[in-house]
C-alpha cells in the first residue's frame, strides 16, 4: 500500500528527466511485452530474429555478441525459440563444435510480422512529432545512450 510520504517521493520526483525517461521506459516496456505475448515471443527475442532475418545461419556466440547478452541467456532464448518452431541449429560444416543458427519458414514469416509490428509501435510512439522534432530525439538518446555507457 502507498504511503504519503511515498506519493510525496513521486510528486517530487516526477517533473526530473530521470524519472520521466524511466517512466517511458516502462510504459514503452509494458506495451512491447503486450504486442509479443500476442504472438507468443519474450523480450529479446524479436531482435535474435532481427539478426537472423539479416543474417541467417550464424553462430549463437554471434547472436550473444550481437544482443550483448551472456552466451547462456542466448542458448535459453534459441532454445525457446526452436521449441517454438521459429529457428534450428545445425553443427557446423567446418568446425563440428559450433552451432549455427538458422531462421525457419515459420521464423521468417514471424520475422516479417514483427516488422509491421515495430512500424505500428513507431507510428504511436511519435504521433504527432514532426520528422526534425524525431532526429532531435534520436539525437538525444544516442547522447543518452553514450553517456550511461562511459
Amino acid at each position: 500500500m502507498s504511503t504519503y510520504k511515498d506519493c510525496e517521493y513521486i510528486m517530487i520526483h516526477q517533473e526530473t528527466l530521470e524519472f520521466m525517461l524511466r517512466e517511458v521506459g516502462k510504459v514503452h516496456t509494458n506495451k512491447i511485452n503486450e504486442v509479443l505475448g500476442e504472438v507468443g515471443l519474450h523480450k529479446g527475442q524479436p531482435m535474435m530474429l532481427r539478426i537472423l532475418y539479416r543474417k541467417d545461419g550464424v553462430p549463437q556466440s554471434y547472436l550473444a555478441k550481437a544482443l550483448a547478452i551472456k552466451a547462456a541467456t542466448a542458448s535459453a532464448m534459441v532454445k525457446r525459440l526452436e521449441k517454438g518452431g521459429y529457428v534450428v541449429r545445425k553443427r557446423d560444416s567446418v568446425d563440428e563444435r559450433v552451432s549455427n543458427v538458422y531462421l525457419t519458414d515459420m521464423g521468417r514469416e514471424l520475422s516479417t510480422k514483427l516488422k509491421g509490428y515495430q512500424k505500428q509501435m513507431d507510428e504511436m510512439i511519435f504521433e504527432g512529432f514532426t520528422d526534425a522534432e524525431k532526429d532531435t530525439m534520436k539525437d538525444f538518446l544516442n547522447r543518452i545512450h553514450d553517456n550511461l555507457s562511459n
